[in-house]
C-alpha cells in the first residue's frame, strides 16, 4: 500500500455518495489503520469568530468560514503554515493541528494562512485503497494553493489540472444509465 498522505482526492462525477459529490479531499494520514482527510470545498455558514467565542469564550476577529471537513464528527482541525504549532505535516510548508492549545495560538494570533474545519473524512483499513481502485476518486499531489485559495471553483480547477477525462465524463454523465443492464 502506497500512502496517499499529501494528495488530493477528486471525486469522480459519478461518485454515488452525496457527502462527497464534487468534493476535493486532502489526505492528512493514510496507513494500514485507515485514512483521514478533509473536504476542502464545503464551507459552512459559521465563521471562525462565532465558533471560537462558543468553544473558548475568547473573541476572535477572524471572519473566515469554518469548513465541513466531512461527515465524521470530530474535533476542530486547522490547516496552517506554522511549523512551531504543527501536530503533523501534510505537504512541505503546510501542517495541521487539532490540540486546543495549538488552535488557540493559531486563532488568537490570526496566523495566516489558516483554514479551520469541523468534522473530517475517515476510512477504515483498506477502504480508501478499494475506493480508489474501483475508480471512485482521481488522485493528484496537493499544492499549497489548492489548500488555501477560494473553494467555490476548486473542484473544477483541480479537474482541469488533472485532465480532460474528468470533465468529459461529467458532460456525458446524464446519458449513462445508473443500471448497466439498460445498456
Amino acid at each position: 500500500m502506497e500512502s496517499l498522505k499529501g494528495n488530493l482526492l477528486i471525486a469522480v462525477p459519478r461518485l454515488p455518495d452525496a457527502n462527497f459529490f464534487r468534493t476535493v479531499v486532502l489526505i492528512l494520514r493514510h496507513d494500514e489503520q485507515g485514512a483521514l482527510g478533509l473536504v476542502l470545498n464545503r464551507p459552512s455558514t459559521v465563521t471562525v469568530c462565532d465558533v471560537w467565542k462558543t468553544i473558548s469564550g475568547h473573541k476572535s476577529d477572524i471572519q473566515d468560514l469554518v469548513y465541513m471537513g466531512g461527515p465524521v464528527q470530530g474535533p476542530l482541525i486547522a490547516l496552517h503554515s506554522s511549523f512551531s504549532l504543527a501536530e503533523s505535516d501534510v505537504i512541505p510548508g503546510v501542517y495541521y493541528s487539532v490540540h486546543k492549545d495549538q488552535l488557540n495560538e493559531l486563532v488568537e494570533s490570526q496566523r495566516e494562512p489558516l483554514k479551520v474545519f469541523t468534522g473530517n473524512s475517515g476510512w477504515g483499513p483498506g477502504q480508501l485503497d478499494n475506493e480508489v481502485a474501483a475508480g471512485g476518486w482521481f488522485v493528484m499531489p496537493a499544492e499549497q494553493h489548492h489548500l488555501f485559495e477560494s473553494d467555490d471553483q476548486l473542484w473544477k480547477l483541480v479537474c482541469e489540472s488533472y485532465g480532460n477525462e474528468i470533465l468529459v465524463e461529467e458532460r456525458f454523465r446524464s446519458k449513462i444509465p445508473s443500471d448497466p443492464s439498460l445498456n
